[in-house]
């Protein structure tokens, strides 16, 4: 019936018009630069715009790239956003298979790194391959045999899961770590 009783000194609380807007404002400028900075130094996405690593990354799939890559950072079967060596201003989507130290060769279609082949050594990734057919007699493919290769300090063998549809190292040989734009997340 009455009104509460008011004690000495308090103010009626009354929402603030000014106050909110300026919060508001605030926290809508920091949460807009947070996200400026996140995507430009350290995750973006990226669109596959090819087949070259499908089923893995199909095309047209977004996904996310970390650009906080190091040397220590990256691992084999980890799928990488780099630099094509060949043609400027383009990038690949592309699976580490071997890196500083590792010995790889490929015969008929088979990877081996170290020596030993992929299907014993149990990857983490899956190849592709969708041309069954086997290599001509006496005749030489880098892509479908590669003699062995000793991987250089800060580079790496790269290929791609369908390796017919794509240029990877087999064509371009390592690619040095400079070139490593990110790391798929």
């Amino acid at each position: 019936m009455f009104p509460p009783k008011r004690e000495f000194g308090e103010k009626d609380k009354k929402f603030d018009r000014k106050k909110f807007v300026q919060i508001l404002s605030i926290s809508l400028t920091i949460g807009f630069a947070f996200a400026f900075i996140l995507r430009a130094w350290v995750v973006f996405p990226f669109v596959p715009e090819t087949e070259e690593m499908s089923p893995s990354f199909p095309k047209g799939k977004r996904i996310y790239v970390s650009r906080w890559v190091q040397d220590s950072s990256l691992f084999l079967g980890d799928v990488v956003l780099a630099e094509h060596p060949t043609q400027k201003g383009k990038v690949m989507l592309v699976r580490i298979v071997g890196k500083s130290g590792d010995q790889i060769s490929i015969q008929d279609k088979v990877l081996f790194r170290n020596g030993i082949s992929e299907r014993e050594e149990k990857l983490p990734f899956q190849l592709q391959s969708k041309d069954a057919r086997e290599p001509l007699p006496n005749t030489h493919s880098t892509r479908d045999n590669l003699s062995t290769v000793l991987i250089e300090d800060r580079k790496y063998f790269l290929l791609c899961d369908n390796r017919d549809d794509c240029l990877d190292s087999r064509d371009f040989g390592q690619l040095p770590f400079e070139k490593i734009l990110g790391k798929v997340l």
